[in-house]
């Protein structure tokens, strides 16, 4: 059972607004290099993947312990990853899930849409975490996609535009669709001509839905990157926006909408992409605003170093206000990077071997998604 959240059915509420959430990592596939089935007629330089099984618990436990919405609770949470993977569930607990296999996506999909259609004020989140390609549209690969059984490579390959069109026909009036995989376009894809995948959901030209929005991992032909150990760059990116980067002010109230949040995971992905040496990139698609979560507070990330690598080296960095103080000594990496409330900060530079002049303080106002620093 893929339902994770509430305990059980009985406690499903379908008639107030509420978010309900798919979650879907596949962290292994059988027919593609490395894995334990037979191999896919043709795996398209595909291999196995970690990463989808940490970032599908990091976004399930983001969604049940940090998420909050007065106006639009949590509903329900259904998550897809392999069974011998263990998740947080309620109070603590180990829930087993389903495989995220194509019959088991269409499955849990079904279910979702039915419980984000059951009001028009609910929230439809979705997230895939896994291989993804490119071709004209965006195609999300499930657990047993290239089973060499099927005449038909594409059988088990989801269209995720054809599906994301489809879902106009879901009552819940916000959608947020996370497509945290590549868009590359591999050559053995190239060569074929009826590359199509399947849409999980149909919709008539009268159908519409007041806010869409679609936030991809990275640009069409690039690749998604994430550590072998941990949540994918992209995730990282979404959990640190959602609790605090991505916040803008509302009727004297912190609250991130659709659209801050695609302005701040751009800023963020750049950031990241510095700071792992990676190339990374977002590609946020955006139609209508909608109020997606109230966290407990802003945050800024800061990034503070001097106008030259040599001065940077021989710096002490510190960031203060009343109450607080960040510093990066000589022995520290720098430039100093931390996530800070937003509002009015000191920084201080100094140069202990007398390099370069001490800097006398310099009041900086620090509001969301990041801060970059002054020149010294």
């Amino acid at each position: 059972m893929s339902l994770i959240w509430p305990s059980s059915k009985a406690a499903l509420v379908t008639g107030q607004p509420r978010l309900h959430a798919l979650v879907v990592g596949v962290a292994r596939y059988p027919h593609l290099i490395g894995g334990d089935g037979p191999l896919a007629a043709d795996p398209l330089s595909l291999s196995q993947v970690t990463t989808p099984a940490y970032t599908a618990r990091a976004i399930s436990d983001w969604l049940i312990n940090r998420y909050s919405n007065a106006g639009c609770p949590l509903g329900s949470l259904e998550l897809l990853i392999p069974p011998e993977s263990e998740v947080p569930g309620q109070a603590g607990a180990l829930d087993h899930t389903d495989a995220a296999t194509m019959a088991g996506i269409e499955e849990a999909f079904n279910r979702w849409m039915a419980r984000c259609s059951s009001h028009k004020d609910n929230i439809a989140f979705l997230y895939f975490c896994g291989h993804g390609l490119s071709k004209d549209d965006q195609f999300l690969l499930p657990e047993d996609f290239g089973a060499p059984h099927l005449s038909n490579a594409w059988r088990n390959c989801i269209n995720f535009h054809e599906s994301r069109v489809g879902m106009r026909s879901c009552k819940a009036q916000t959608q947020l669709f996370f497509v945290d995989a590549c868009r590359e376009t591999p050559f053995g894809m190239l060569s074929q001509v009826n590359v199509k995948g399947e849409a999980l959901a149909t919709a008539h030209y009268s159908d519409s839905v007041k806010c869409q929005a679609t936030y991809f991992a990275t640009t069409e032909t690039k690749q998604a990157y994430g550590p072998p150990d941990g949540p994918t760059y992209f995730c990282s990116a979404v959990l640190d926006c959602l609790n605090g980067l991505a916040a803008v002010k509302s009727h004297g109230q912190w609250q991130i909408n659709t659209y801050s949040l695609s302005a701040a995971l751009g800023l963020v992905m750049d950031h990241l992409a510095d700071f792992y040496r990676q190339p990374l990139s977002c590609n946020p698609d955006v139609s209508g605003r909608a109020l997606l979560h109230e966290p407990d507070q802003a945050l800024v990330l800061t990034e503070i170093s001097c106008s030259s690598d040599a001065a940077t080296a021989a710096a002490e960095i510190e960031l203060s206000r009343s109450g607080a103080s960040h510093r990066a000594t000589l022995a520290d990496p720098k430039p100093l990077r931390r996530q800070v409330p937003p509002g009015e900060w000191s920084v201080t530079v100094t140069f202990p071997g007398g390099q370069f002049a001490d800097s006398p303080p310099i009041l900086c106002l620090l509001m969301p998604p990041v801060f970059e620093g002054v020149e010294v």
